[in-house]
This record gives C-alpha cells, sequence and structure tokens, in this order.
C-alpha cells in the first residue's frame, strides 16, 4: 500500500492555532482552523475568530494583521469548546509543531469540562525525519523551500491549507516505506518528545530512581525522581501543557538518563543532592544552597535572649527554633508570633531604645520590658510560640547507616546519614567506612525534612549505628 493511500485512508482533521505566546497557563488562543480530509481530499472547513481574553501583542498583530477590536466581541474558547471537539473527534489531528498547539488545546477543553481523544501527527517530525539537512524546519522555511502559496501567513485557515499542502508533498516525495514507518511511530504513541521514540520511553525502569534530561550537545535540563521511573517520565511528555517552562522543556529533550535507588528515600536524598551538584537548567527551588539561619534561644542575665545563628556547618543546638533562608524572613516569623502572643520587640532584640516599648503604649505589648508582667512569664510565652518551629534534635550520638532494600530487584544501599546530614549512599556496607572520610556538607534544608518525614513515617528504619 503506498503511503498516500495508507495515511488518507484515515480521517485527518488539519488544525492551526493561533495563540498570544507560549504560556499554555497565561496566553490564550485568538483563532483556530479544521480542514476535514476524507479520502485525500477536503470536505469541510471550520475557523473560528475568538476573544483569547488577554491583550492580543502588538508584533502578533503587525504580522497576522488583526487589530484587538476585532477580537473583542468573539466568542471565548469554552463557548466553541464543544463544536470544535466535535470537529477533532474520532480524527488523526495533523499539525505542524503540533505539541505547543495541543498543550493549549488540552488546558482549553479542560477548563472547558471537554474530555477529547485523539490521535496526533506532526508534520514537523515527519518533515525532520524526510528532510533531515535541511538547515530549518518551520512551516514558513518549508513553505518555501515547497514553492506553496499562501495568501496570508499567520492566520488559522491559511497556516491549515498550508498543513494540508506540506503533508501532500511529504506522501508524494519520501518512499512509501520511510513515511509509513514515521507515521506510525507518532500514531502508536502520541505523548512522545520529538527526539525520542516510544520504544525507548518503554525500556525505561518501571521502579524507584532518579532520572536525567539532556538536550542538545548533552546540556543537563532537568533531574527529578520518582518511585516509578517510566511512570513519571512519560508523565512529562503528557502533561507539558502546565506551564512555559514544562512545554519549553520537553520539546529540547534528546536523551534520558536513568540511575535507579533501592527506594523512594534513595531517590529523593540523590535528587537532592545532584541538583546542587549538576545545576540543571530547569531545576529551580532545590538547586538554591544558601546559608540557613536558626534562631537560637540563648540565656542572659535578665531572661532568654533569641539569637539569630548561621546553621552552616556547626552542629543544631537543641535550642535552635525554626530554619530560615534569609534573615527577613526569620525576623518576619518572629515578629509575627510576638504579635500573636503579645511578646516585646526590644527584649526580643527587634527594637531599641530606653523604658517602655512602643508596643506597651498601644497595649499589645503586656509590659516585660518595663515591670508590668514578670520576664519569666514573658519568656513562657516565648518558649510556647517557639516550640511550633523547633528543630529536631539528632537522635543518635553520631553518624549512622539508615539501610534501605528493594527485594524484588535484589538492590539494598546504605545512606550514611550525621546530624541530619546526608553524607553518602553506598551499595555495599564494606565502603561505609571509607564514605565517613568524605568533607562534612552543609546542612540542607531539603535533606533535613526528607530524613525528618521518612523517620516518622517509618519509625522501624533499619539503622546500623557507626
Amino acid at each position: 500500500m503506498t503511503a498516500a493511500a495508507s495515511l488518507f485512508k484515515r480521517a485527518l482533521a488539519i488544525i492551526d492555532v493561533q495563540i498570544t505566546g507560549l504560556h499554555p497557563d497565561k496566553d490564550c488562543i485568538w483563532e483556530v482552523a479544521v480542514l476535514h480530509i476524507d479520502n485525500g481530499c477536503v470536505v469541510a472547513r471550520h475557523a473560528w475568530l475568538l476573544n483569547p481574553a488577554c491583550a492580543l501583542p502588538s508584533r502578533i498583530s503587525r504580522v497576522s494583521g488583526v487589530l484587538p477590536a476585532e477580537l473583542a466581541d468573539q466568542p471565548r474558547f469554552v463557548e466553541i469548546a464543544e463544536a470544535l471537539a466535535q470537529c477533532l473527534e474520532g480524527r488523526v489531528v495533523v499539525g505542524h509543531n503540533l505539541r505547543v498547539a495541543h498543550a493549549f488545546l488540552r488546558r482549553g477543553f479542560a477548563l472547558a469540562g471537554q474530555t477529547v481523544r485523539y490521535r496526533q501527527l506532526c508534520t514537523l517530525q515527519l518533515a525532520r525525519a524526510a528532510w533531515p539537512d535541511l538547515p530549518c524546519h518551520s512551516l514558513d522555511a518549508l513553505c518555501e523551500g515547497q514553492s506553496i502559496s499562501r495568501f496570508f501567513q499567520h492566520r488559522a485557515l491559511p497556516d491549515a491549507e498550508a498543513v494540508w499542502q506540506l503533508l501532500s508533498a511529504l506522501v508524494a516525495q519520501v518512499p512509501a516505506d520511510a513515511l509509513n514507518l514515521q507515521v506510525a511511530r507518532q500514531l502508536r504513541k502520541a505523548a512522545v518528545p520529538r527526539f525520542m521514540t516510544a520504544a525507548r520511553l518503554q525500556a525505561l525502569p518501571a521502579r524507584p530512581g532518579v532520572y536525567y534530561f539532556y538536550g542538545e550537545n548533552q546540556a543537563l535540563l532537568y533531574i527529578g525522581k520518582s518511585r516509578n521511573l517510566r511512570q513519571r517520565v512519560q508523565s512529562h511528555f503528557q502533561n507539558d501543557h502546565h506551564s512555559r517552562r514544562t512545554l519549553q522543556m520537553a520539546q529540547q529533550v534528546r536523551e534520558i538518563g536513568v540511575q535507579p535507588t533501592a527506594g523512594e528515600l534513595g531517590a529523593l536524598l540523590l535528587e537532592s543532592a545532584e541538583v546542587k551538584r549538576l545545576l540543571p537548567l530547569y531545576n529551580r527551588q532545590l538547586r538554591r544552597q544558601r546559608d540557613l539561619l536558626t534562631w537560637a534561644l540563648m540565656p542572659g542575665v535578665k531572661g532568654l535572649q533569641p539569637e539569630l545563628q548561621i546553621v552552616g556547618q556547626g552542629v543544631l543546638a537543641d535550642s535552635s527554633v525554626g530554619l530560615f533562608r534569609s534573615r527577613r524572613q526569620a525576623q518576619a516569623w518572629l515578629r509575627s508570633e510576638a504579635a500573636r502572643n503579645q511578646l516585646c520587640l526590644k527584649l526580643l532584640g527587634l527594637e531599641g531604645g530606653e523604658g517602655a516599648c512602643f508596643a506597651t503604649q498601644l497595649g499589645v505589648c503586656r509590659g516585660a520590658c518595663c515591670g508590668l508582667e514578670p520576664r519569666e512569664v514573658h519568656d513562657a510565652r516565648l518558649l510556647a510560640a517557639c516550640e511550633q518551629l523547633r528543630v529536631a534534635t539528632w537522635p543518635w550520638s553520631g553518624p549512622v547507616a539508615w539501610v534501605e532494600r528493594d527485594l524484588e530487584q535484589g538492590l539494598c544501599q546504605w545512606h550514611v546519614l550525621d546530624q541530619w546530614r546526608h553524607v553518602a549512599t553506598v551499595d555495599d556496607p564494606k565502603l561505609i567506612d571509607a564514605a565517613r572520610q568524605q568533607p562534612a556538607q552543609a546542612f540542607s534544608l531539603d535533606a533535613y525534612h526528607i530524613l525528618l518525614s521518612h523517620l516518622r513515617r517509618f519509625p522501624q528504619t533499619e539503622v546500623v549505628v557507626l
């Protein structure tokens, strides 16, 4: 069967979506067009001009010729969602760089309460496979190279017509076997990044571990963890419509690496350490490693005095209260507790001056600063307020190793820990002593929360005291 006969035997919907920008969660669709193709012929054309519910950028207005005023009285996407869903239902949806359009469509349909299922065929991926030596595979460049005439550019209906002509050119020029193979690969699994294959994703292990996304020239894009690597990696490409960042990342992934672990704890610790070590482009939260601050309640001549200390390499004291990423955050918390518990800002070191504090005059402070309240009563309220953020004391006198086992895979790992710090993870207990000799790591808030949470969930964790 020829490529044309095989492909055009299917009911196709050639789609083009015009958007205000690349943020699926912020930008909107302002025009949609769909061509129905049956037996290789255009049998219907559908087009909607929409009110995007956000500003139409001037650059888009310039290239498309559409003025914002023309969109003001047009329907919203939610109003045409049902009709559009009916246009696509049961057909193979064809578009150029379809992942971007699909991201906006999925989000729009979800907000409209519509569930639409369709297979996808991207002419950008087909063109890349068919003509790999071309310097550019954009719709404009391909139309120019194939002498495809367009009476307008950057409008939904003319662009949909151009995509249809491009698909026809591919079918006519590419050998049938090669084209049928590419079509089959796309239709078999819609949620596959353009530089990957469904077989590569399916080959990922369904077990705990850490995964690495690499882009062009092996640039590290992202590091993540999961209890099931295969499912988690695939979910990135099924849900890349949530933000511009995830959409951009999904389109750049060229290779995926994995590092299996014995369980979720090992995956969490490895992810946190690797992000800080390798600084991937799209990991923003875990890569931040600043000096942490804590309030230490120091006994003074007249009573307790909160003192802000840097955690750094030191061991956390039993009196440590809270872990903060900045002085401003730490002081804001203490001020809020002072207001909630009628504590004195002067005694807390947050206000200067002689005599009674200003809050006493307002009736907010109970007057421990000027003898209206005993200092020990004030400090008792301070201790009670701090109790909720009291930093957990390390339960052992020194370093230990937590044992994590994957009985199904026959993998066992020893996580060497000390004072809520992750020192190292080894697969052989004979390597523990060597791991302990590594330089002390700075205290990590991520590791602290990971370890404390695990210990509370699994109090019977197997522990080897070193």
